[in-house]
């Protein structure tokens, strides 16, 4: 179980390294375009032309974090009585 473990870690380490060897070869990148981007226009883009987007993404956001306060909040009977009693066995 052991061999497979260490097997699959240099597996993973492995193909980790080609693809940042990949990716960091400057003959798999284009020249940049001529029409980059500004800040001023990606705020634009973000807050104008996605603004509805935005505002979903941050509803599903809401509602995952107060998926998570739920599922974290443990009221069972137990739990609570053994925090009123500063885990001390009666």
């Amino acid at each position: 179980m052991r061999l497979i473990s260490t097997a699959a870690r240099l597996g993973i380490i492995g193909m980790l390294g080609l693809l940042l060897a990949v990716l960091m070869d400057p003959a798999n990148w284009g020249t940049g375009s001529s029409g980059e981007l500004t800040t001023l226009e990606f705020a634009t883009a973000v807050l104008d032309d996605w603004a509805f987007t935005l505002v979903i993404l941050g509803a599903l956001l809401t509602m995952a974090m107060a998926g998570a306060a739920y599922l974290v909040r443990d009221e069972r009977e137990i739990n609570l009585m053994w925090e009123l009693h500063g885990g001390e066995e009666e």
